[in-house]
């Protein structure tokens, strides 16, 4: 009998304390939840004592582009390229001239153009018999100084472009002979250094020569020299 209410004190004892353990856990796992915040969890947006984080997450994602990141243009606008320009102001171009100086005489009335082609404007009308000053000459031009001080084209065969001569001299240097006295003009022939060249003729910075053969053509005058 005596043992009997042994065994049940023990188990209604048993029992108590299960309950008790129980009743407790809410408050061990409250406890536990509150001190140790595992290293893995969300950081809070302050810091400890209420300061900044050192990196703060908004950094990650800042809105402003890298440096070297291409910015379309706005729609709508074309972009400009710095060569554009200078081609468009280069467009013109300019004739190439042969620097020449001489006052020929004007074989017949014609006009004087604003550049080197017969559709451009007239700036006056040479008449004959009259003398103008050249200062170059071009492929099928000559460049002329007017008395007003413009500079104008007229056509070659409307002057006395190559005024008689008749003089040997011994060649310097090597030169082409030319059919026409300018440097863009068919080469006819070539005389060589030392050779006597029968002259006929003088033309701006040309000699016209005969040679034996009945060949008739320019060569430049430094060839003489």
């Amino acid at each position: 009998m005596v043992h009997r209410n042994f065994r049940l004190a023990r188990t209604v004892a048993l029992m108590a304390a299960v309950t008790a353990f129980a009743l407790s856990a809410p408050a061990f796992a409250a406890e536990i939840g509150e001190e140790d915040v595992p290293s893995t969890s969300v950081v809070p947006a302050e810091g400890p004592n209420g300061a900044a984080p050192v990196n703060p997450p908004s950094s990650a994602t800042s809105p402003s582009a890298p440096s070297g990141t291409y910015v379309p243009a706005p729609a709508g606008m074309k972009p400009t390229s710095p060569s554009h320009h200078a081609s468009s102001r280069h467009s013109v171009r300019e004739p190439e001239i042969e620097p020449a100086q001489a006052r020929l005489k004007v074989l017949e009335d014609a006009p004087v153009y604003s550049a080197p082609a017969k559709s451009s404007k007239h700036l006056e009308q040479m008449s004959a018999g009259k003398f103008v000053d050249v200062t170059g000459s071009t492929h099928y031009y000559l460049q002329v100084r007017l008395k007003s001080g413009q500079t104008g084209y007229i056509d070659p065969s409307a002057v006395e472009l190559v005024k008689p001569a008749d003089k040997v001299f011994v060649l310097s240097h090597d030169a082409g002979v030319l059919d026409k006295p300018n440097r863009w003009a068919k080469k006819l022939a070539e005389v060589h250094q030392g050779h006597n060249v029968h002259v006929v003729g003088v033309s701006l910075n040309y000699m016209r020569i005969r040679m034996k053969s009945g060949l008739e053509g320019f060569i430049p005058m430094t060839a003489l020299e």
